[in-house]
């Protein structure tokens, strides 16, 4: 097998798109893997059971997204991206621009069953620390009748059989996944302005990365899924 932690592939022909908490069907046995980015594994997991199950417009999502300097890699390529000029400082970066967006809006409309993501909005933000995504994700409700209960039914549902992937009652925090390939997710319903909100927590280096490309190469070959990466968060 052949796996790409970077961009290059991501959709490319041949390829399978590795994102292994929604899409393991996609993966096994497959011959060639492009890992997601970090960004959007927060993303599109946190979101993956409202498309999936046309409970929000796939094309008016707001996308607020957090993440420590690690993102950038070692040393990140730009002075702005040192611990030093980060501490003490929360700033947007690549407004509406990031390399990410194309490979999030892409997979909404296959989540959403063919549905255009033209009215996607994603901002990253560049915050003082070391590792870790937090993606805030803001959408328009399919419909009536929902409620908190309801869409946090739905996601332990549709979660129900990924190792990975926690549903959490209160809002994931980043330290919680610290260490391991576990993404935290969880959802509320706003009826005062009809807006339902998903959360994803991850860490950029595993799940974001290093974490998820090996559980991917477990599903290609026919593994665990969990194998060799049982490490729990390490912050309870």
């Amino acid at each position: 097998m052949v796996e790409d932690i970077g961009g290059d592939h991501r959709y490319a022909e041949g390829w399978a798109y590795g994102l292994a908490d929604v899409w393991p069907e996609r993966i096994r046995g497959v011959d060639r893997v492009a890992n997601p980015g970090c960004f959007p594994a927060a993303t599109l997991i946190a979101l993956a059971p409202l498309l999936a199950g046309k409970l929000i417009e796939p094309g008016r999502i707001v996308v607020d997204a957090k993440t420590g300097v690690s993102g950038a890699g070692r040393g990140g390529g730009e002075s702005k991206f040192g611990y030093a000029e980060v501490n003490e400082d929360l700033s947007p970066y690549a407004v509406l621009e990031h390399v990410h967006m194309p490979e999030i809006a892409k997979t909404i409309e296959r989540l959403g069953d063919g549905g255009s993501a033209k009215g996607l909005v994603f901002t990253p933000h560049l915050v003082p620390m070391t590792r870790g995504i937090l993606a805030t994700c803001y959408a328009r409700p399919v419909g009536d009748g929902l409620s908190t209960d309801l869409l946090l039914a739905r996601y332990r549902e549709f979660y129900a059989e990924e190792p990975f992937v926690v549903v959490t009652d209160e809002p994931p925090m980043t330290k919680s996944t610290m260490g391991s390939n576990a993404a935290h997710v969880s959802v509320r319903y706003d009826p005062r302005t009809n807006t339902v909100l998903a959360m994803g927590a991850l860490d950029n280096l595993v799940k974001g990365a290093s974490g998820q490309a090996v559980q991917c190469a477990n599903l290609v070959l026919g593994l665990p899924e969990t194998a060799g990466l049982s490490a729990i968060g390490l912050m309870p």
